[in-house]
């Protein structure tokens, strides 16, 4: 039952009453009102009269719980809104927030309680530790579902429940946070839950596959690795003690440096035995999101092996700070309707942070269409340049709720629209190269316009030119580009 704690004062009583009320009132389907609720109902919790230990407990616990299907709800509604470009996302983060932050804020006073009362079972603060842990682990994938802004706080908080589990011996004690259910956690598990989150390069990946990957890292826990010394595979180091977020090992570190080894070797087998299933048309119950999984699940494996075992990248080229206005118009159908001579009310504008020889860092306004998508094609000019170029959205990341650093990726310098024929039916696209007889050239279109083995007829300057399918291509959101040769 809902907020049923054993023997309660009449304090509590009236509490958990009027939130009872209060949730049963609520229109269906509003998990952002829901959540706001169970907030609340935590908040005047640690607000009121100080309760008995246990009482307490059970009461965070049975608020905690009854907000997970409620969470599950929310994240499906954020997801939908950021498909959409709707606003109700920003609502659906703010009371998942807010409800995260009380949850850890009243585990924090629970800890704090037994600590200084000296006589708590070790279990019921192993639960509590948990409890913190995992909702702080949650807040920190729903910032990364938003792309920021991130709270440094939160790993100080996680940091110290971290270090104390340890020193009282209960880090990796079995913890059942589901009464329903036989699956266990534990303050470890959480905490290295968030530790794989942070070295999973989150700011390169759709929103959808932000959900997917954390998913994919329950799967993965019992195949990763966190411990206080270095081991085979440790990429990335975390300090608890210092409070830090954790960062990728790329230098010897000193010896009386305090931090813990993440290791995810061992489950590169894992992530090979996930790849066979796939293959099989197999996907396991955990990470089965819906239409699309395998293909959902096969991307979170493919960007995991470039994250956490591949060398990092290097920059090919240097960036060089620069400002100024550049106009945008994000998507390929926008873009094309916008050169051809439609609306101008698709152009926005952007402010330009840096440039190198293959991108652009840039900072949008976070307008009410959303935040651009990681994939989306973004055409941009600047004030004093009459080409436009195309570029393709690599990473995202908000210093505040109203903008965003969107880091582009550019492939075309003055693409043009032209009339182009299959044989099957006319069809306009982008051309991003000069079209010469016998030179190869990039077609970009509406994903799935452009048939892979099939030749093009394109109509350029009065001319027809016959463009034969070289079999390249490569993927954004909703477009692809393709590359022919002009024969």
């Amino acid at each position: 039952m809902f907020l049923s704690v054993s023997s309660p004062s009449p304090e509590t009583s009236r509490l958990l009453d009027e939130v009872r009320w209060r949730l049963a009132s609520l229109p269906a389907h509003e998990p952002g009102l829901a959540l706001d609720e169970i907030a609340a109902g935590i908040e005047l919790m640690l607000e009121g009269p100080e309760w008995p230990l246990e009482q307490f407990v059970s009461a965070l616990r049975e608020f905690d719980e009854s907000a997970q299907p409620v969470i599950r709800e929310a994240a499906q509604g954020f997801l939908q809104s950021a498909a959409l470009g709707t606003s109700r996302g920003e609502v659906l983060h703010a009371a998942s927030g807010r409800l995260f932050r009380a949850i850890a804020q009243a585990g924090q006073v629970a800890l704090q309680r037994q600590r200084y009362a000296g006589v708590a079972p070790q279990m019921l603060s192993a639960e509590v530790a948990t409890r913190l842990m995992r909702a702080e682990a949650s807040r920190l994938k729903w910032a990364h579902l938003a792309y920021g802004p991130y709270d440094g706080v939160l790993w100080r908080q996680m940091g110290a429940a971290f270090l104390e589990a340890e020193e009282d011996g209960r880090l990796t004690l079995p913890v059942r946070l589901r009464q329903s259910r036989d699956t266990e956690t534990s303050t470890y598990r959480e905490y290295l839950r968030a530790v794989a989150l942070q070295c999973s390069g989150l700011d390169q990946m759709p929103a959808e596959l932000v959900d997917v990957a954390d998913r994919l890292i329950l799967h993965l826990l019992p195949a990763l690795h966190l411990g206080a010394g270095p081991v085979e595979g440790a990429r990335f180091v975390v300090s608890p003690l210092m409070g830090n977020e954790p960062r990728r090992l790329i230098k010897a570190l000193a010896a009386d440096e305090p931090v813990w080894y993440f290791s995810p070797l061992l489950a590169e087998r894992v992530l090979g035995e996930l790849e066979l299933m796939i293959k099989k048309g197999v996907v396991p119950g955990g990470l089965s999101v819906g239409p699309g999984a395998k293909d959902l699940v096969a991307a979170c494996i493919r960007h995991f092996r470039r994250t956490w075992y591949d060398t990092p990248a290097a920059r090919r080229h240097r960036r060089h700070a620069m400002s100024g206005k550049l106009a945008a118009v994000r998507g390929f159908p926008s873009f094309s309707q916008f050169i051809s001579g439609g609306d101008p009310g698709s152009v926005a504008t952007w402010d330009l942070r840096d440039v190198s020889v293959g991108g652009l860092g840039v900072v949008a306004p976070v307008s009410e269409f959303g935040l651009p998508r990681i994939g989306e094609m973004i055409a941009m000019r600047s004030e004093d340049a009459a080409a436009w170029r195309l570029g393709m959205v690599r990473r995202i990341q908000r210093d505040d709720i109203s903008r965003a650093f969107v880091g582009v990726e550019t492939f075309a310098l003055d693409p043009r629209v032209v009339r182009a024929d299959d044989g099957r039916a006319p069809l306009e696209v982008l051309l991003c190269d000069p079209l010469r007889r016998g030179a190869a050239l990039r077609v970009a279109a509406p994903s799935g316009v452009l048939r892979p083995s099939v030749p093009l007829f394109v109509a350029e300057q009065g001319a027809v030119q016959k463009l034969k399918p070289l079999g390249k291509v490569w993927r954004g959101h909703e477009f692809e580009v393709r590359t022919y040769i002009a024969v």
